[in-house]
């Protein structure tokens, strides 16, 4: 897939096929945030990868979806199958928030080409997330977490109409609006 497909292909997904999710392939998209640019070349990202069903029951109370959809949580047979969990170790630098951005953009990319569906989750419950995973809050710090899956919903960008509220239409397909090139581009 060429990656101006998949940029434009990626939307955020937040219902998913009650179908599991080949361990290699998340490894691979931790791969993909492996490869990006970090300033300094610090690398002060670490990642967990969640996929099995105990821990991904225990983690969907700690995370809040969709808050311009009325229906926009996931139902039980449409949850994530995986999460990957985007960690700034505070040993190497006390910012990450640039880091974070580039890598979960790059899994988010990759994502696509290997058919999976991501949402990139920031309304999530930090601390007890922590408790979870067993992670030192000394040494680490959780910056998000990417809820993976195969798409069982669809997405797309309308024009942008005065409101960036993305919205579901009467056939069920979110539609995300968009400012156009010329709104972007200072002349």
């Amino acid at each position: 897939m060429e990656v101006s497909q998949a940029l434009k292909q990626r939307r955020t997904i937040r219902k998913f096929e009650n179908k599991k999710i080949p361990h290699e392939a998340l490894v691979g998209l931790v791969e993909y945030a492996r490869y990006c640019a970090y300033p300094a070349n610090v690398q002060p990202l670490r990642f967990k990868i969640i996929d099995d069903e105990k821990t991904l029951d225990e983690i969907f109370p700690c995370t809040k979806w969709a808050a311009y959809l009325s229906d926009g949580t996931p139902k039980q047979n449409e949850r994530p199958a995986a999460y990957i969990a985007v960690l700034g170790d505070k040993e190497v630098k006390g910012k990450f928030e640039v880091e974070a951005g580039c890598a979960i953009c790059a899994m988010m990319t990759g994502a696509v080409d290997k058919g999976l569906g991501s949402c990139w989750l920031g309304a999530i419950k930090r601390n007890e997330l922590m408790k979870i995973f067993g992670l030192d809050t000394e040494k680490y710090e959780l910056l998000y977490l990417l809820a993976l899956g195969y798409p069982k919903q669809k997405s797309r960008i309308c024009e942008y109409n005065g409101s960036v509220k993305y919205f579901e239409d009467e056939n069920g397909i979110i539609n995300v609006p968009k400012l156009s090139l010329d709104e972007l581009i200072i002349k």
